[in-house]
């Protein structure tokens, strides 16, 4: 009798024994096994490289296809640190960063010479050659891409939204699209003194500090 219960109790451990091994299979499946879901932007519109959704080329790759190439710093436009100084934050969240030269390791050309060659003046948030009689292709009257320029495409005013950072609209914030400096220029605006455009000077004019927020 005694052996009998011990054989049924022998059993009933190894059959425990299984289901557990097998739950503990299927739960373990059921985590590395499925496909991962896309990262969300948090409650503030920022994705999980520390900028706008919208604006990271890192969860949006068509970025750097449609936004073209920067001639000027040698990569594409929707990764250009130096024209767009928010994505240092998405670069260092990605640990590409140089430390040393204040740039992305991909980007700094101190780090890599070979960069310089993929340089092409005249391409995208460029001027115009000093020398050229007209603006180099792709550029508009105001110096830079057309398809950046919002004196050109006003439509971009509107489409690019408002740059709550600088109280400005987007497709005009000179500050977040350093290339900006160039059309403002040619249109005249500009403001020697505090190197920014005079329209949006708020020490040559207070009154722009009143003005409605998130309006362009």
């Amino acid at each position: 009798m005694n052996v009998k219960l011990w054989i049924v109790g022998t059993m009933i451990a190894a059959i425990s024994l299984v289901s557990a091994c097998e739950k503990k299979q299927a739960d373990g499946g059921s985590k590395g096994g499925t496909t991962p879901t896309a990262a969300k932007a948090d409650a503030t519109g920022r994705c999980p490289h520390e900028i706008k959704q919208e604006k990271c080329p890192f969860c949006n790759p068509g970025l750097v296809d449609s936004e073209g190439f920067c001639g000027e710093h040698g990569v594409a436009e929707a990764l250009c640190v130096q024209c767009r100084p928010y994505l240092k934050a998405a670069f260092r969240a990605k640990g590409d960063w140089c430390k040393e030269h204040e740039m992305p390791e991909s980007q700094c050309v101190q780090c890599n010479p070979e960069l310089k060659e993929k340089m092409k003046p005249g391409e995208h948030g460029t001027t115009a050659p000093a020398t050229a009689g007209t603006p180099a292709a792709g550029q508009c009257e105001h110096g830079i891409a057309q398809t950046k320029c919002p004196f050109c495409t006003p439509s971009l005013i509107e489409s690019d939204g408002f740059c709550k950072e600088h109280d400005v609209a987007e497709a005009l914030c000179v500050k977040c699209r350093p290339y900006l400096e160039a059309a403002f220029k040619a249109k005249g605006d500009w403001c020697k003194e505090h190197s920014t455009p005079e329209s949006q000077c708020v020490e040559c004019n207070p009154d722009l500090k009143n003005k409605p927020k998130g309006k362009g």
